[in-house]
């Protein structure tokens, strides 16, 4: 492949990876990243710093990993190298597109390969999941004997993933003759398509139901995309069956509980909560110091204990955020070559998260204040129905997350549902029209803006 293969790839792969992250994270880990060569099956990036290098390899890993295979037959992963390693790995040939294509199938079974980093061992337990904790080490040790299905619910970044791939390496580690298959609950959709569009007799559909049946442990993650997919849902249906009849393990992990979740039928909901359910909630303020200090320890980056009790208390929102804002730090202590041992720096560091007096505002607290305000749920806001007080909610959310935070247009429609950016746009245009003319209108936003303290 030649060098613009290279920069298509990689082109394609950022348009993909933009609506997963935040205009931020874009700039500071993926802004000067630059496509290098194929080599053995992978996509080879450079970076100019190390810190870049371990957000790549390890923050962002499989989420780019998931756009690369999107977008090509052939290119499964990806290798990240410094600025003075790119001589050493663009001297070593790379195998031509075609040579890959020809290779043979592998036979044998291959598990899913988890996140080495996600362990029970660096999972930090506190009030808030220690009940998730107990029930997926049980499962992890005596896997389809109890706790059968497991269901984990909770908010975005809390760790329901993390204890999912701790099980995954458990299982590897203790018993590795196990197969296991861990997949996002959208793959399954996906190559639940994929077996129909290519034909019932053509043999993928066996494919498919090797995939997910002919395994030991099954795992399938963010479950509630499948709401609104009958299809899938059936298919979920004979696979599950077959896999508890035959003492197999099943993860589920979701954004809610089983009993809250809509567009799904009603046997696989009885199904979800047959079980045992556990919940994920935000980590107290100890909970929190704990991370801090454990995700620091594994970078060997030294914070003071005053800095790091800062940052525990000002971002009170979920554990992907707080090491965020800690990877923020460390490349701005990098960067400008100073401790992070005074609040003082890691307020400068952090000026765009925290803001004095609390936390920043999030999409999730306008979505809530305006869900609260038109005496509706917050998933109502993101979700599909219509009715008169729900569109209100939702288009008084679209404008104010734009009004507040400033986000781009597309970035605002994968909070609301998945909506297109240009829906969004009107949306907002009309919102402002109506502010300006209708002295209601004006009156809601400025008592929802009071709610969130930006009166």
């Amino acid at each position: 492949m030649e060098n613009k293969d290279v920069n298509l790839l990689w082109e394609a792969v950022v348009v993909d990876l933009m609506p997963m992250i935040s205009t931020v994270s874009y700039q500071v880990w993926f802004s000067n990243v630059k496509p290098l060569k194929f080599y053995n099956n992978k996509l080879v990036l450079s970076v100019k710093l190390h810190t870049n290098k371990k957000q790549l390899d390890n923050t962002y890993r499989d989420m780019i990993v998931k756009c690369i295979r999107k977008n090509s037959d052939y290119i499964d992963d990806f290798i990240v190298v410094l600025e003075d390693e790119e001589k050493e790995i663009t001297e070593s040939p790379a195998p031509l597109a075609a040579e890959v294509k020809a290779e043979a199938p592998a036979e044998k079974f291959e598990s899913t390969r988890f996140k080495s980093s996600f362990t029970f061992d660096n999972f930090v337990v506190g009030d808030s999941n220690q009940l998730v904790y107990a029930a997926a080490k049980t499962v992890a040790e005596e896997p389809g004997k109890r706790y059968n299905p497991l269901f984990i619910y909770g908010g975005v970044g809390l760790g329901k993933t993390h204890i999912m791939h701790a099980i995954g390496n458990f299982i590897a580690a203790a018993k590795p003759e196990l197969r296991v298959r861990y997949a996002a609950a959208e793959t399954f959709t996906n190559d639940f398509i994929e077996s129909i569009r290519t034909n019932k007799d053509s043999g993928l559909n066996k494919l498919f139901r090797d995939n997910y049946r002919n395994v030991d442990v099954l795992m399938l993650d963010d479950i509630q995309s499948i709401a609104g997919k009958p299809g899938t849902q059936e298919a979920l249906f004979h696979t599950f069956n077959y896999l508890v009849e035959n003492e197999k393990q099943i993860v589920f992990s979701s954004d809610r509980h089983p009993s809250l979740l809509n567009n799904i039928e009603d046997r696989l909901i009885s199904r979800f909560a047959s079980g045992i359910t556990v919940d994920i909630s935000p980590p107290g303020l100890e909970t929190r110091i704990a991370i801090v200090q454990r995700k620091a320890y594994s970078r060997r980056f030294h914070i003071s204990q005053e800095c790091m009790y800062y940052i525990a208390e000002k971002i009170d929102t979920n554990i992907r955020e707080l090491e965020g804002a800690l990877n923020k730090v460390v490349f701005y202590c990098e960067m400008n070559k100073v401790a992070a041992d005074s609040v003082d720096v890691i307020r400068e560091a952090l000026r765009d998260e925290i803001e004095e007096g609390g936390r920043a505002l999030n999409y999730e607290d306008i979505i809530a204040a305006c869900a609260t305000y038109f005496g509706v749920k917050s998933d109502d806001i993101t979700g599909s129905r219509r009715s008169k007080q729900i569109v209100s909610a939702r288009q008084m959310a679209i404008y104010l997350i734009y009004d507040i935070l400033g986000l781009p247009l597309a970035e605002i429609g994968t909070y609301i549902g998945g909506r297109d950016h240009t829906t969004i746009g009107y949306t907002r245009d009309k919102m402002d029209k109506l502010r300006r003319e209708d002295p209601i209108v004006e009156r809601q936003i400025q008592d929802i803006r009071a709610k969130l303290g930006k009166a």
